[in-house]
């Protein structure tokens, strides 16, 4: 057996995948082939977003095919670095944002009032809007983590736009409801289209879907060691 899960030559087998099934695996690659076709988005736009998502849900396959693909669509590497960078960006977004409900129910509960207390709503909408109250139990690194989040999205290589939908996509592949809606809203703000929008989510859901098949052909050669 091969010491690494994460085998390269896993990638260029990629195709393997519809020995189970043919049809679904002719299904999902002409979906893959529509949402990386020219359209509302750049192919350019598309790979530095793909490569974007390919980071937030840390695919290693995905990483390997998104710099080539990037840099073959004319990406530049200041603009894959800031796509690298909002993805993280969108993974620690969120980690703030659920944060909030640590806040709100530690705080109760110092005072001794009972957890019940806390809004029923998990995902309540207010968590987004308060963000800035992570600050109280520490302001320094809380300074340094919104100082490093505007540097991300402000104009760079890639345009806010670029960003917003960059950060939008990788909002969807991590399931994070606060980040979408406030992507969603930035979009919005700057008259970005719904099919614009559309193509972006498209790409993160995409690259989700190839993730999880190109990690199938580590089930497909494992079975064929053990049923010979």
């Amino acid at each position: 057996m091969h010491a690494s899960h994460y085998d390269r030559a896993h990638l260029g087998a990629f195709g393997r995948i519809g020995e189970g099934n043919a049809a679904l695996a002719e299904a999902f690659f002409g979906y893959y082939g529509a949402v990386f076709a020219p359209g509302a988005l750049t192919v350019r736009e598309k790979a530095v977003t793909a490569l974007a998502v390919a980071h937030a849900v840390q695919c290693p396959y995905c990483i390997d095919a998104y710099t080539s693909g990037a840099l073959e669509k004319g990406a530049d590497l200041e603009q894959m670095t800031e796509a690298v960078h909002l993805a993280a960006a969108v993974r620690s977004a969120s980690v703030m944002a659920y944060g909030m409900q640590m806040l709100g129910q530690g705080s109760r509960a110092s005072m001794g009032e009972p957890v019940g207390s806390v809004s029923p709503a998990y995902f309540d909408r207010a968590h987004t809007a308060d963000r800035q109250r992570i600050r109280a139990g520490s302001p320094a690194l809380a300074d340094g983590y919104f100082a490093w989040e505007r540097a991300v999205f402000a104009e760079g290589g890639l345009s806010e736009r670029e960003k917003h939908l960059v950060a939008l996509a990788c909002a969807h592949a991590i399931q994070c409801p606060y980040s979408i809606e406030r992507h969603t809203a930035a979009l919005d703000e700057r008259g970005v289209s719904l099919e614009e929008k559309t193509e972006a989510v498209h790409v993160a859901g995409a690259i989700r879907g190839g993730a999880a098949l190109v990690h199938g052909i580590q089930m497909l050669t494992q079975s064929e060691r053990e049923n010979p």
